[in-house]
């Protein structure tokens, strides 16, 4: 069910002057409406370019037919075609990014921006062009916008919000991976990847109390999430093998986390799980390579 039309909202009538108000006097504020259920309505404001913009707000059928009149014609001739003219632009710029053409990307992501720029597909289309061409400049100025915005952790753009994390991780932007993935922690407490995921980043920080903090509770959740439990596994390893901190620029595990981790791999039978760096010695990364997960599939 999510059928879309265009409302004006209707102001309250003057008490001096019963009856229907002049169109002069009538709110010059469209409303894209779309029905969410029976009973609910999600509507957002149209912008000058007739594109529907900001933050979703639900209603009931009541407070619709109360406040708001229908305007099928501006619906039909100015915001449909608009709202498409959009999509196509965003697609353009997804297909010059796929295709190694970043400043036609750019250009495209930055028109679709002229038009709406909230538009969580171009703001993440245009973050992922600077990072694949390592402008942490304008890559910090693009992650302040999409966490600012609630949108950017919507389910329908889980995808891009995975390819972004990645992204900030392989640029070493850790700092801004830590804000990023928290931001999506306050509004989706209950997946154990996000955790995983933030733990991560605190990885690559060298932060250990954080690390294993958020672990932790990815583990709470999922206690069979085989990244996390890999993690604790190279945090118990790492405590006892001192050169391979310094192999991989990493401080000291503090004995108390390492144990602590340590019990996080007992089994159901109270014995404790095999602690192994992998073929090599290399296991931190091997140990660390994720084939699906939630939002951060690849540990590369």
């Amino acid at each position: 069910m999510s059928r879309c039309v265009v409302f004006f909202p209707l102001l309250p009538k003057s008490r001096s002057a019963p009856g229907p108000l002049p169109k002069k006097q009538r709110s010059k504020l469209l409303w894209h409406v779309q029905q969410k259920d029976v009973d609910e309505f999600g509507i957002r404001k149209i912008n000058p370019q007739f594109v529907p913009v900001g933050e979703e707000k639900i209603i009931d059928q009541e407070a619709l037919l109360a406040d708001y009149t229908p305007e099928v014609e501006i619906h039909n001739s100015r915001v449909e075609p608009a709202m498409c003219a959009l999509r196509k632009t965003i697609a353009k710029g997804d297909k010059h990014r796929s295709k190694g053409e970043p400043l036609s990307a750019e250009m495209e992501y930055s028109k679709a921006l002229d038009v709406d720029e909230t538009n969580v597909r171009a703001v993440f289309g245009l973050g992922l062009v600077y990072l694949d061409r390592k402008d942490k400049e304008k890559s910090r100025a693009v992650f302040e916008q999409l966490v600012a915005l609630e949108a950017t952790f919507d389910l329908k753009h889980k995808h891009l919000f995975n390819e972004f994390g990645i992204a900030l991780r392989k640029n070493e932007l850790y700092d801004e991976a830590v804000k990023y993935y928290s931001r999506a922690v306050d509004l989706t407490s209950d997946d154990e990847n996000l955790y995983y995921n933030l733990s991560r980043a605190f990885y690559e920080k060298g932060d250990w109390e954080h690390c294993f903090e958020f672990v932790s509770r990815s583990l709470r959740l999922n206690p069979y999430l085989e990244h996390s439990l890999g993690l604790c596994r190279l945090m118990v390893a790492l405590s006892s093998e001192s050169s391979l901190c310094d192999k991989y620029g990493k401080p000291a595990v503090p004995e108390h986390v390492a144990r602590q981790a340590g019990e996080l791999l007992v089994d159901d039978d109270g014995m404790a799980m095999n602690v192994e760096l992998g073929p090599g010695g290399g296991g931190v990364d091997a140990d660390l390579v994720a084939s699906s997960v939630s939002f951060d599939i690849n540990l590369d």
